[in-house]
């Protein structure tokens, strides 16, 4: 006799707290909801409707994918990131809501930019673009801005190119594969705008991250070398050469970072007003600088 959905999803989530393994009754759900192609409320209210032999298969596929640490993300291909849908794969880091703070802050600083300057482009340029979470969710929240997204991840910018095609903003968006300085070597556009979520986890950090994260994750989007910082700085001294006067550089930080960067910041000597934006936790999330 088939096993109904409800009765499967009971028995997925006590396997999974049986394991240990962390929100177990929110990766059973997603993952059963996922493969039905229905929502977490719709598979309750049809908890008593059975599931084929193949959906039991596949079900249980999934589950195992769990249970061995693989995150949820990655074995349904998707996560939300400002209300938008991003495909993801281990090619790319999976986009945290902490980040929006970067597509929120930068979105006002762009419309900042845009008042002061009513007849200049408006040019962002995001650097370690990953999935392209941010680049697109700033092109979809500002139709009037190009973005230029970076990344020395050549698997990264087809998941990022993919994502924009999909999301409707492909034509405003511009793609490289290189460097983070190497592509600022030209200098053939002023921005108004550069954003970065650069790999900030320091040497010791890596070693207590959640197997999950250590066996799964790029390791290149996460470590950021002995205190976290190495692409920060040499991004920070950059920026400079390729922002417009007035053009404003964000960076999100970890924890007990923020001062640091700051540091750096007024270090270099082209930057004016710098400050720091917090996250919906009350962390020290976003550093962000003007080019003077």
């Amino acid at each position: 006799m088939n096993q109904s959905r409800g009765a499967a999803l009971r028995q997925a989530i006590g396997c999974l707290e049986r394991h240990g393994v962390s929100e177990p009754r929110a990766a059973a759900e997603v993952l059963l909801s996922d493969l039905l192609g229905m929502t977490r409320p719709r598979l309750y209210l049809e908890a008593a409707c059975p599931l084929s032999t193949e959906q039991r298969a596949a079900y249980r596929r999934r589950l195992q994918r769990r249970l061995c640490g693989e995150p949820v993300q990655y074995i349904t291909g998707k996560q939300e990131f400002w209300s938008l849908e991003f495909a993801v794969s281990q090619h790319v880091l999976i986009p945290r809501p902490e980040s929006e703070v970067l597509v929120e802050q930068g979105t006002r600083l762009a419309q900042e930019w845009c008042t002061r300057h009513p007849q200049a482009h408006l040019a962002i340029l995001d650097v370690g673009t990953g999935s392209g979470n941010l680049a697109i969710s700033l092109a979809h929240t500002l139709p009037q801005a190009h973005v230029w997204a970076v990344d020395c991840a050549y698997g990264a910018l087809q998941v990022a190119q993919q994502n924009a095609q999909r999301l409707g903003v492909a034509e405003r968006l511009h793609w490289l594969c290189d460097d983070l300085v190497t592509a600022f070597q030209e200098g053939r556009h002023s921005f108004a705008l550069c954003v970065a979520n650069l790999p900030y986890v320091t040497t010791a950090e890596w070693q207590s991250l959640p197997q999950e994260i250590k066996d799964y994750e790029p390791p290149g989007a996460l470590c950021g070398g002995r205190d976290g910082l190495e692409l920060i700085r040499r991004l920070i001294t950059a920026s400079s050469a390729v922002l417009a006067p007035g053009g404003a550089l964000l960076l999100e930080v970890g924890w007990q970072q923020a001062s640091a960067v700051q540091e750096t910041i007024r270090q270099q000597g082209h930057f004016g007003a710098t400050g720091v934006y917090h996250d919906g936790a009350g962390i020290e999330r976003v550093v962000w600088a003007q080019v003077l």
